[in-house]
C-alpha cells in the first residue's frame, strides 16, 4: 500500500471517528485532537495526489500549508497574544491572569526559532544544550498541537445547533460591575433567551436558572441580576429560578441540582441546555458530565477584546485538569530524546575511550 492510500485511510478513519464522537455529544480534547490529526492528514494527502496531476502547483501548495503556515500562524497568535496583554492591562490593571496570555504569546513567537536550532543546530553546540532544546521544542509542540485543539473543537461546539426539547436551560454567572450585568455576562443571557424561545417555538415550556452567587465588589448576587436582566428582556418571571449562592462553575451545577430537588424536580432525568461563554464550553461539558446531567452545552461569543485571554486562560485550565496524562507525554518525549542522543553519541564516546 502507497502512502497516498496510507494517508487517505488514516485521514477518512480519524474523519469519520471524530464525526461520530461529535455527533454523539462527545465534547472532550480527544475529540478535537482526532479531527486536527483527520485535517492533517487529508491535507498531507491531497498535495501528494495533487503532484501526481500538477508537480509545481503541489510543491506550492505544500510549502504554504506545511513550512509557510505554521510559523506565520504562530508569530501573528503571539503578536495578537502580547497585544491584547498590552491592552487588558492598560484597561483593568496587571494581574496574574492577564499576564498569562502575553507569556504564552512569547513562548509561541520563540518556538519557531528554538525548531530552527534544532534542525539546524551552529557547529560547536555542547550535546547537553541540542537535547535540552529538542525537548524544550517537542514540548512545545505537544502543547500547541492540544492548544489549536481546543481552540478548533471549542468553538465549533459552541456554535453548534441545539437539539430541541431541553426542560430546563441553565445560564451560568461570570461577575458584574457593582449591580449591572456586564458585556460577557450580557452575551450569555441573550444566548439563553434566544434558546428559551426557541423551546417556547417547539412546544416547551422549560424553567431557566440564573446560577451565580455575589461575589466581591458586587453589589447583589449575579443570578438577581441576571434574571431582572431576563425580565426586562421579555422572559416571564415565572419560570425563572435564581440560583443565588455558587461562587464558580462546580457550585453553578451543584447548587442548581439542589436547587431544582428543592422544587420536586430530578435533576438527572430532566434534558438540559447549559449556556456559557464559548470559551469555557469543553470545561462545563466535563462538570456535567461528572455530576450525571443529560446536558448540552453551548457558548455564547465572547465579546472581542477578551476572546484571546479567555481561550489561553481557559486551555490552560484544560492542561491543569489532564496534567497527569500531560505529564506522561512529556516524561515519553524526554525518554525518547535522551535515548536518540546516547544512541548518537554513545559509538563516539566508546571510541574516545578506546
Amino acid at each position: 500500500m502507497s502512502a497516498v492510500h496510507v494517508l487517505l485511510a488514516i485521514g477518512a478513519g480519524l474523519a469519520g471517528w471524530g464525526t461520530v464522537r461529535v455527533i454523539r455529544g462527545r465534547r472532550r480534547l480527544l475529540t478535537g485532537l482526532i479531527l486536527l490529526g483527520a485535517t492533517g492528514s487529508l491535507a498531507l494527502w491531497a498535495v501528494l495526489v495533487l503532484h501526481r496531476f500538477a508537480p509545481a502547483a503541489s510543491v506550492v501548495a505544500g510549502v504554504l500549508l506545511f513550512l509557510l503556515l505554521p510559523p506565520l500562524s504562530l508569530l501573528a497568535a503571539g503578536l495578537g497574544l502580547l497585544a491584547n496583554g498590552v491592552a487588558l492591562t492598560r484597561r483593568e490593571g496587571l494581574r496574574v491572569s492577564i499576564a498569562v496570555a502575553p507569556v504564552i504569546g512569547v513562548g509561541v513567537i520563540t518556538l519557531p526559532l528554538i525548531a530552527f536550532q534544532v534542525i539546524d543546530p551552529h557547529p560547536g553546540t555542547p550535546v547537553w544544550v541540542r537535547v535540552v532544546v529538542a525537548v524544550a521544542t517537542l514540548l512545545g509542540v505537544l502543547v500547541l498541537i492540544q492548544l489549536v485543539s481546543f481552540v478548533g473543537y471549542t468553538v465549533l461546539c459552541a456554535r453548534a445547533p441545539q437539539r430541541p426539547g431541553a426542560e430546563v436551560i441553565v445560564v451560568l454567572g461570570c461577575g458584574l460591575r457593582g449591580h449591572e450585568v456586564g458585556q460577557l455576562l450580557a452575551k450569555r443571557l441573550n444566548r439563553a433567551a434566544e434558546v428559551y424561545r426557541g423551546e417556547v417555538a417547539h412546544g416547551g415550556t422549560p424553567l431557566l436558572v440564573t446560577s451565580g452567587g455575589q461575589g466581591p465588589g458586587e453589589v447583589v448576587a449575579e443570578a438577581d441580576a441576571m434574571a431582572d436582566y431576563l425580565e426586562a428582556a421579555g422572559i416571564p418571571g415565572d419560570v425563572l429560578v435564581r440560583e443565588n449562592r455558587s461562587r464558580n462553575t462546580e457550585e453553578n451545577l451543584r447548587l442548581t441540582i439542589e436547587e431544582l430537588r428543592a422544587r420536586g424536580l430530578d435533576p438527572l432525568g430532566l434534558p438540559m441546555t447549559v449556556v456559557t461563554s464559548d470559551f469555557h464550553v469543553l470545561r462545563t461539558a466535563a462538570l456535567a458530565r461528572r455530576f450525571g446531567l443529560d446536558a448540552q452545552v453551548t457558548g455564547a461569543r465572547t465579546v472581542r477584546y477578551f476572546v484571546r485571554p479567555a481561550f489561553v486562560r481557559e486551555f490552560v485550565a484544560i492542561l491543569v485538569r489532564h496534567r497527569r496524562a500531560n505529564l506522561v507525554a512529556a516524561a515519553v518525549l524526554l525518554t525518547a530524546v535522551v535515548t536518540v542522543s546516547l544512541s548518537a553519541y554513545l559509538p563516539v564516546g566508546l571510541a574516545l575511550l578506546q
